[in-house]
């Protein structure tokens, strides 16, 4: 993400508010507003990353520790993580760049594979002897 990001920012940069340039204030040192917008759907997709990658992560290893210990077999917690972070990644770039269909498609794969594993920890925790 900060890959693309970098790429599109230009080599001069400005400390105004987006408004100002916006509005139409001609400075020389002030970044057009695509700019501008790119770097707030970039810090948009990076906010929206750590708030649902938090609550995937929470429950990938709260699975991973309870399927262990009823069966050693991991290859379902392989794939949820490989779907889950294919899916966001696509997601953030996909947000960035302002394709809509494809985002959400991408974060329909990933709310599935986060309802999946949670479905996944219910009955790996109903399963398991106290």
């Amino acid at each position: 993400m900060l890959i693309v990001a970098r790429q599109k920012q230009r080599s001069k940069s400005s400390s105004q508010h987006p408004v100002q340039t916006r509005n139409g204030n001609n400075d020389t040192n002030s970044t057009g507003p695509d700019d501008e917008d790119f770097a707030t759907r970039v810090n948009g997709a990076i906010i929206n990353d750590s708030e649902n990658d938090t609550y995937f992560l929470i429950l990938y290893l709260g699975t991973a520790i309870f399927s262990y210990s009823v069966n050693p077999d991991i290859v379902r917690m392989v794939v949820y993580g490989s779907i889950y972070l294919t899916a966001r990644i696509l997601h953030s770039t996909m947000y960035a760049l302002e394709f809509q269909l494809p985002r959400t498609m991408s974060y329909l794969a990933g709310l599935l594979c986060t309802f999946a594993i949670s479905l996944d920890l219910v009955i790996t925790m109903s399963r398991s002897s106290n």
